[in-house]
C-alpha cells in the first residue's frame, strides 16, 4: 500500500510538473535567455562579487542557471571573453576577505591579469568588517588597478593557520575504539580519530604545506603590487591595520565605500557606460574552430549511479557518469583532445581505479588527455590523473597523497555501558563475513586480512602512479608515504608537468593535439547537461525516483516534514532491506 501510494503521488506530482509548472519554466528559461542575449549595453563595466562561493565547476543541472552562481570555470572564461568585447570598459570588483581556495585565488588571480593585459582596468574594493582578511581573496585581486578600502574597515591579520580538531580523546572518554590501517606515516586523515595531537610525521607535512601555500602568495603579492618580497613579506606580517595604515602599507591604494569606487569606475569608462553584474554578462559564444572536450570531476569519488534529480546539489564525482563522459569524448569525431578537470580530495579506490582506466581507454581512441587540477586532487584525486599524456596544476593545489587507509570505529562497549544495547551475530560462508562488524573489535585473522587488502591497495596506487608517470617504483615510495604536496612541489618531485590553470592545460592540449598556439578552440563540456524535459523524464522512471518528486514538490510548496520524509522512504526503496557496507578502503 505504501509504495502504491507513493507510485500514485508521483504520478500526480509528474502530471503537475509537465502540465502546469514545466512549461511555464520552460518559457521563463526562454524568454530569460532572450533577454540576457540583448541586454549587453554598447558601453559597460561589469561588476564582479567574488565575497559568494564558488564551485570549481559548472553544474550538470538543467536549472542551474536560476540561483546565478558561478563556477571557477566560468568566471575564468567569462573574463577571457570579456577581454575580447570591446563593449566591456574594465571590471569593478568586490573582494573576497572571508576565504577562497588557494588555487581558486590564483587561476582568478590569472584570468584578472589577462583581462588587464587587454587593455581594459581593474579597480577593486574591500569591504572588511575587521575581524577576517583572507591572504588567499587578496592575493586574487592584489593585481588590480586599484585596491580601495572602506575608511571604516580594516585589514586584519594576514596569514595562514591549520586547525585540525582531533577526536582521539573523545573516543577514549566514550569507550569508543578506532580500529584503522593507514600507508603511510603522512596518511594523516585516520589521525583526527586516533590521536589526540599532531604526530611528527603530520606537523611536518602541514607546516610544509602551509610555508609552500604562503611562499606563493607573497611572491604574487609581491610582484602584483610592484613591491620586493621582503617587503610584501614585512607588509603582510605587519598586519592588522587600520584604514590609514593599509594604505601606508601599500596593501591598499584609496579609501572610499563601495558606491564611490562604483562612480568612479563608471566615469573611468567613459559617457554612457553602464554597470552589470558579471553574472548577467552573456559573453559571445564561439561557434566554430576545433574542439577541445573538458570533462569535469569535482567532489569524493564514489560508485554507483548518478542521482538523477534534476534538483540534485551535492557534488561527487560518480564513477560511472565520469567514466562514461571521457569515453564519450574520445569517441567524439570532433574532438581533438579531452582536458580532464580534476578536484577532489579522493574517496573509493575502486570507483578511482574506473575512472583512471577510462582515461586509459581514452588514450587508447587516439585521444590526448591533460589534466586541469582544481583546488585540490589528491589520494584519490591524484590516482585519476596518473596515467594522463599531461598534467596542469597551480602553484597552491593540493595534490599527492598518495597512500590509502581503511577501518572501522567499534562501538560495542559504548553501547554496552552507555546503552545496554548488545549484539549477536549469525553468519555463513566466509569465517570472514563479521569482520566490518561495528560491534567487536578486529580478530588477529581479521586484521591480518584486512591489512593485506590494504598493503595490496598501496602497491596498487604505487604501481598505477609509476607507470603513469614513468617514475621507478622505488622512487615513487619516497615521494608517496600519504604525503600532500603543493602543486609547485609536486612539479618539482615529477608529479606534475606544468604550472597554471585552465588556461595553460588549453595551451598544453593545443600542442598534444597539434593545433597553432594562436588557433582559438571551442570547449564542449561533458557530462552534457540535460535539457529540462531530459531532467525530469529521469526524476519519474521508477517507484523510488517517484518518491524523490513528490519530496521536490513538497519542498518546493514549503512542506518540509513531506519533504524529509519522501525523500527517506525513496533513498530506502534505493537501497533494499539488505545492505553490504560501503567498502572501507579509501584513498583521501
Amino acid at each position: 500500500m505504501k509504495q502504491f501510494l507513493i507510485t500514485v503521488a508521483g504520478v500526480l506530482v509528474g502530471l503537475l510538473l509537465f502540465v502546469v509548472i514545466l512549461p511555464i519554466t520552460l518559457i521563463s528559461m526562454a524568454a530569460g535567455s532572450a533577454e540576457k542575449a540583448n541586454a549587453n549595453p554598447s558601453s559597460m563595466v561589469l561588476q564582479l562579487d567574488l565575497r559568494e562561493a564558488m564551485a570549481d565547476q559548472p553544474s550538470h543541472s538543467p536549472f542551474a542557471s536560476f540561483d546565478g552562481s558561478l563556477s571557477t570555470i566560468e568566471l575564468v572564461r567569462n573574463l577571457e571573453a570579456a577581454g575580447r568585447d570591446d563593449a566591456v570598459k574594465g571590471l569593478y570588483i568586490r573582494a573576497n576577505t572571508s576565504g577562497m581556495a588557494p588555487a581558486q585565488a590564483e587561476e582568478i588571480r590569472a584570468a584578472i591579469a589577462a583581462f588587464r593585459k587587454s587593455g581594459k582596468f581593474v579597480l577593486t574594493h574591500v569591504q572588511n568588517d575587521g575581524f577576517e582578511t583572507s591572504i588567499a581573496g587578496y592575493a586574487s585581486i592584489a593585481g588590480s588597478d586599484e585596491i580601495w578600502l572602506q575608511a571604516t574597515g580594516e585589514l586584519s591579520p594576514m596569514g595562514l593557520a591549520a586547525e585540525t580538531t582531533f577526536l582521539g580523546g573523545f573516543f577514549d572518554k566514550f569507550k569508543i575504539k578506532p580500529e584503522f590501517e593507514q600507508r603511510r606515516e603522512y596518511k594523516n586523515a585516520v589521525n583526527e580519530y586516533t590521536q589526540k595531537g599532531f604526530t611528527p610525521a603530520h606537523r611536518e607535512a602541514t607546516e610544509s604545506l602551509l610555508n609552500g601555500v604562503y611562499g606563493v602568495f607573497v611572491s604574487t603579492i609581491a610582484a602584483d603590487r610592484r613591491m620586493s618580497v621582503e617587503q610584501a613579506r614585512a607588509a603582510l606580517e605587519g598586519t592588522p591595520y587600520d584604514a590609514a595604515g593599509a594604505v601606508a602599507s601599500k596593501l591598499v591604494d584609496k579609501l572610499g565605500r563601495p558606491e564611490d569606487l562604483e562612480a568612479a569606475a563608471l566615469e573611468r569608462a567613459g559617457a554612457g557606460a553602464e554597470l552589470v553584474e558579471f553574472k548577467d554578462y552573456e559573453p559571445k559564444k564561439k561557434t566554430d574552430g576545433p574542439v577541445i572536450a573538458l570533462v569535469g570531476g569535482e567532489g569524493a569519488i564514489v560508485t554507483g549511479p548518478a542521482d538523477s534529480s534534476p534538483f540534485q546539489s551535492d557534488t561527487q564525482m560518480v564513477s560511472d557518469e565520469i567514466a562514461k563522459a571521457l569515453l564519450d569524448a574520445a569517441e567524439d569525431d570532433d574532438v581533438k583532445a579531452i582536458i580532464f578537470r580534476v578536484s577532489s580530495p579522493g574517496g573509493s579506490a575502486v570507483a578511482s581505479d574506473q575512472i583512471l582506466n577510462a582515461v586509459k581507454l581514452a588514450q587508447q581512441k587516439g585521444k590526448k588527455v591533460v589534466v586541469s587540477m582544481g583546488e585540490y586532487a589528491a589520494s584519490g584525486g591524484y590516482y585519476v590523473s596518473a596515467s594522463a599524456d599531461a598534467i596542469v596544476a597551480s602553484p597552491t593545489t593540493i595534490t599527492g597523497s598518495i597512500g590509502i587507509f581503511g577501518g572501522k570505529f567499534v562501538v560495542g562497549e559504548a553501547a554496552r555501558a552507555y546503552l545496554g544495547v548488545e549484539a549477536d551475530t549469525v553468519k555463513v560462508g566466509s569465517p570472514l563475513a563479521d569482520m566490518y562488524s561495528g560491534f567487536k573489535p578486529f580478530t588477529n585473522s581479521q586484521r591480518e586480512a584486512f591489512a593485506a587488502q590494504i598493503d595490496r591497495g598501496y602497491l596498487d596506487f604505487k604501481t598505477k602512479v609509476s607507470e603513469g608517470r614513468k617514475i621507478p617504483l622505488d622512487k615513487v615510495e619516497e615521494i608517496a608515504r600519504g604525503r600532500v604536496w603543493t602543486g609547485a612541489q609536486a612539479k618539482e618531485r615529477g608529479l606534475v608537468d606544468e604550472l597554471g590553470g585552465l588556461d595553460v592545460a588549453i595551451a598544453r592540449a593545443k600542442a598534444l593535439a597539434g593545433l597553432k598556439p594562436e588557433q582559438q578552440v571551442r570547449l564542449k563540456l561533458y557530462p552534457e547537461t540535460p535539457s529540462p524535459f531530459e531532467a525530469f523524464k529521469s526524476a519519474f522512471g521508477a517507484s523510488a525516483e517517484s518518491a524523490r518528486a513528490a519530496a521536490v514538490l513538497g519542498g518546493v510548496l514549503g512542506d518540509e516534514k513531506i519533504s524529509t520524509v519522501l525523500h527517506r522512504i525513496a533513498a530506502e526503496d534505493r537501497a533494499g532491506a539488505v545492505r553490504a557496507e560501503s567498502e572501507p578502503v579509501r584513498v583521501r
